[in-house]
């Protein structure tokens, strides 16, 4: 039985459509980061107080975040399980 080993520049190149998909995930999105910044930041005020933050500064809501982290996890998971498997084969080809 013969075994196939994926040369490493496929490998590096499969690594490169992983990392783009991860950079136009949604929460790898600019405004994504910038409302969990907030959001994260201002744990301890008040959820009116956080969403008019988030408002003004023309953000995601954190309802709509929600909505974003719901539907978006389990594809970032995904993705990012198969680039640290596409790392370890690179790694290992070396």
């Amino acid at each position: 039985m013969m075994f196939h080993r994926e040369s490493l520049e496929g490998l590096k190149a499969k690594l490169d459509a992983v990392d783009s998909e991860i950079a136009s995930h949604p929460l790898s999105s600019d405004r994504v980061k910038a409302a969990q910044a907030i959001v994260e930041a201002r744990e301890n005020k008040d959820t009116e107080e956080v969403s008019r933050e988030l408002a003004d500064q023309n953000l995601p809501s954190l309802e709509e975040l929600g909505k974003i982290q719901v539907n978006g996890t389990v594809s970032w998971w995904k993705l990012h399980r198969k680039r640290n498997n596409l790392v370890k084969k690179i790694d290992r080809s070396k």
